[in-house]
């Protein structure tokens, strides 16, 4: 009996199992299920890295394109998509005119971060620097400097160099690229040459027009004649008025004081206290070429600033 009823507790286990197997269809499915999910996600993680590389690339090539200059984190200060061309011939550089107005970036720049200075790296390729007698690499970056000085940037806070740089020309003699513009912060020794160009200036301007109208390099000077006088709050400052040896010397005296005036009253209304100001002028008494050219009287019609 015993083992009856043994025989029929085991028939009854194997039924058991046998529907189990059979009939659970929501186990195996679940299985597979979650398989395809977890195969999902991973072609999904795949397909996302993929576009992420994807766009890292772009990003990447989209960096080394174009004329840009870089800030001292690294950071985009400008970028242009065309770039500026060099040429094998000589160390001038072709810039498009889509590249109108960087100049005044440059300058709105400086004006604004007045602890910092430019860096004009110009690219030289292993022939080039062999020739030791041509240093095209510098000669291009001091052509770019000339333009951002005649826009009117302290030349002072203008640094050249000279980068070597893997490239060949085309077949037209030109080479797309060729200069780097990187903003640093200045190093006190830096700060020091810098300081002593804005404690002593001379300016050219139209300073005879009737209607006096302030060029770039008279309003980015004041911008650091500014930030000096805020730094050094008991200095003061002189302006000269300068003339060449046309005309008679009373009256020239007199054009003199009446240009100094008008750098003064410019100061001034810029913000710049009317008590750290005295316009002077010494005429046509102290040239500083002979004036027997038109080129040396017009280096003789200057203003100089000093700040004592």
């Amino acid at each position: 009996m015993k083992n009856l009823i043994s025989f029929l507790i085991f028939l009854l286990f194997a039924w058991l199992a046998i529907w189990w197997y059979y009939s659970c269809d929501w186990c195996s499915t679940d299985t597979d299920e979650n398989v395809i999910v977890v195969d999902q996600k991973q072609d999904s993680e795949a397909e996302l890295l993929a576009k992420k590389a994807y766009d890292d690339s772009v990003a990447a090539a989209n960096k080394t394109v174009g004329f840009f200059a870089k800030g001292p984190q690294n950071q985009d200060v400008f970028r242009y998509i065309e770039d500026i061309k060099i040429n094998k011939a000589n160390g001038d550089v072709f810039i498009p005119s889509s590249l109108e107005g960087f100049e005044k970036q440059v300058a709105d720049y400086l004006g604004k971060y007045q602890d910092q200075e430019l860096i004009i790296h110009g690219f030289e390729n292993n022939s080039e620097q062999q020739q030791d007698s041509v240093h095209l690499g510098i000669a291009r970056a001091n052509y770019m400097k000339s333009i951002l000085v005649d826009a009117g940037v302290n030349p002072n806070r203008i640094v050249t160099k000279t980068k070597l740089h893997d490239y060949s020309y085309s077949d037209d003699g030109s080479y797309t690229g060729g200069i780097l513009l990187n903003f640093d912060t200045l190093n006190e020794s830096r700060l020091v040459e810098v300081e002593k160009s804005i404690a002593t200036r001379i300016l050219y301007s139209e300073f005879g027009q009737k209607t006096f109208q302030p060029d770039a390099t008279l309003s980015n000077y004041t911008l650091e004649l500014k930030n000096y006088l805020n730094k050094y709050p008991d200095k003061l400052v002189k302006i000269i008025g300068h003339t060449d040896n046309i005309g008679d010397e009373e009256a020239n005296l007199w054009y003199g004081k009446q240009r100094a005036n008008n750098v003064r009253d410019y100061l001034i209304a810029q913000g710049i206290t009317k008590d750290k100001l005295t316009a002077l002028s010494k005429g046509e008494s102290s040239p500083i070429v002979p004036n027997d050219s038109d080129e040396n009287r017009a280096k003789n019609r200057r203003i100089e600033i000093t700040v004592n």
